[in-house]
């Protein structure tokens, strides 16, 4: 038998620290993200999800540590040469483009058009939109979609980019239940291909949404990384009390259903955390 194929590494971050002013929002956080992995990261409101993003992506400038991304520094990247490898979902889009659907992804691909837009651009488009079920969207005016439907045409964008990584900052917080589901589902199978090579870091609020979709967790509380594992590993009566606040009930993982918790309200009757399986 053949020894396991060692997975590559997309980015690793070392000893990231980060501080508005003189208060530290991120200390000496280090990941480690492989090729093929979808990973949540799970935390309080404010405990650092999106700043992490926005540091990996160069909104943000670290106050120290080292993001490599595929062993290079991305300090040595410009935009350019980031954006060809990194795609980012922010957590709300604010500009409503007076554009067609179709054009508004189209500027997913402008990395990597040096004069023109050719046909292989405009086919990535046309694949990625169907993949999304966007395709009765081509050529509606982006600024009279919802925002939901919105959310997914900034979703498709950053598809249509083809990075090796995809950043996403609760990219299904504006969708309905059946639309969170689909989304999470195309980008699991983006990042599942065996032989491709893109991973996705998702900062999500929802906790049976990771359990469901992610391959591993990341619990970021008190500016660090306290838990890294799987569902299984992560998702614990005691790192969610810790971290949330909350005591919960643990429904282990089977074979029809993901691990799923159950949050206890105040009078201890139970209260589900997460859409009817």
């Amino acid at each position: 038998m053949s020894p396991p194929r060692k997975l590559r590494e997309v980015i690793e971050i070392e000893d990231l620290n980060f501080s508005w002013k003189n208060n530290h929002v991120l200390e000496d956080v280090n990941i480690s993200i492989p090729n093929n992995q979808l990973i949540a990261i799970l935390g309080i409101n404010g405990a650092g999800k999106s700043t992490l993003l926005k540091c990996i992506n160069k909104i943000l400038k670290p106050d120290s540590g080292n993001i490599k991304l595929q062993s290079n520094d991305i300090s040595d990247l410009n935009l350019v040469e980031l954006a060809k490898r990194i795609s980012y979902v922010p957590q709300s889009v604010l500009t409503s483009f007076s554009m067609e659907v179709f054009d508004v992804v189209l500027l997913g691909r402008r990395p990597h058009i040096s004069w023109r837009i050719s046909n292989e651009d405009r086919d990535k488009v046309s694949k990625t939109l169907k993949f999304l079920n966007l395709e009765d969207f081509a050529f509606r005016r982006f600024n009279q979609l919802s925002g939901g439907e919105r959310q997914r045409v900034i979703i498709a964008k950053a598809i249509a980019q083809d990075p090796n990584l995809f950043l996403m900052d609760e990219p299904t917080s504006d969708l309905d239940l059946k639309n969170q589901i689909e989304v999470m589902t195309c980008i699991k199978k983006l990042v599942s291909k065996k032989e491709g090579t893109k991973s996705a870091l998702i900062a999500i609020h929802d906790i049976n949404t990771a359990a469901r979709f992610a391959d591993r967790i990341l619990l970021l509380h008190d500016k660090k990384i306290v838990a890294d594992g799987t569902p299984e590993d992560v998702l614990t009566e005691e790192n969610i009390a810790n971290v949330f606040g909350v005591t919960s009930e643990i429904i282990p993982k089977s074979k029809s259903n993901p691990l799923r918790v159950i949050i206890k309200d105040k009078t201890n009757e139970y209260k589900e955390n997460t859409e009817e399986e």
